[in-house]
């Protein structure tokens, strides 16, 4: 269950910006690690009809990945909240902030700052006030699948659409009340900037598959999306770091924090 949150925690840059591929096909299998390697194909949702029209609105939630993804200097904010009914120690809720500047990111959720640059890797912890630095880190872009290819998932995955669209808001739902590892995604998204807003998971509880008042719920919101705009401090190497006699030492900022070097 912690493993979870973990997970949640951290992997909010993939959900938001990584792909809708890895959002409705890859992510239940790490937050589910019971249905990995499963070659079940998911039972049909009653009532599913794979139309073009269905096919058209998955094709632009993928065109909203598509354009996030294309930005190289912004910053986003938002919040995460997960709910367990089976285990409330578990539930969470925090905020996020994430900055990109080509392979360069800043990255924070709950306690820990996370920030990769040219020739650094800066790790912050607050609540252990620890700082840890090593060598820079390759930053591998986001996976990417061919159009054609995620449609096919879909269909596979027997998700039945519902798209929504009014008042400048776009909401796209795909829902499978049987599938194995997640049994609703919302999407909602500008259609306007084509920026996405918030994602909602239903994740099936293993332990009781048919109980839907025992789902996971994960919601991810995007409360703020500045493209080309970035708070630039966050990526100077200076604001966490500072010559000592010694080499690197915390800056005034982190006062009192132990600087770990992983050098």
């Amino acid at each position: 269950m912690k493993k979870f949150i973990w997970i949640l925690k951290f992997v909010v840059p993939v959900l938001i910006l990584g792909g809708v591929i890895i959002s409705f096909a890859g992510v239940p299998g790490w937050m589910n690690p019971a249905t990995r390697g499963l070659s079940v194909k998911p039972a049909p949702e009653e009532g599913v009809l794979h139309s073009m029209k269905d096919e058209s609105a998955l094709r632009q939630l993928i065109s909203v990945y598509a354009h996030m993804d294309s930005c190289q200097e912004f910053y986003t904010a938002g919040t995460i909240s997960a709910k367990d009914p089976s285990d409330s120690a578990t539930n969470l809720y925090t905020v996020y902030s994430f900055c990109r500047r080509g392979n360069e990111f800043y990255y924070q959720a709950s306690d820990v700052e996370t920030i990769a640059l040219k020739d650094i890797f800066i790790s912050v912890s607050k609540n252990a006030k620890k700082i840890f630095v090593g060598p820079a880190r390759k930053v591998l872009p986001p996976f990417h699948m061919p159009t054609d290819s995620i449609v096919q998932i879909w269909r596979d995955e027997n998700y039945k659409i519902t798209e929504e669209i009014s008042s400048g808001k776009a909401s796209i739902s795909m829902r499978n009340s049987r599938h194995i590892s997640c049994k609703e995604y919302r999407f909602e998204y500008d259609p306007a900037t084509m920026v996405l807003k918030g994602q909602y998971m239903r994740l099936t509880n293993l332990l009781d598959p048919l109980n839907d008042q025992m789902d996971k719920e994960v919601v991810i919101t995007v409360d703020r999306w500045q493209d080309g705009v970035i708070p630039q401090k966050l990526l100077q190497k200076e604001t966490y770091l500072q010559k000592g006699g010694e080499g690197w030492e915390p800056a005034s900022a982190y006062a009192g924090y132990t600087l770990v070097s992983l050098f």
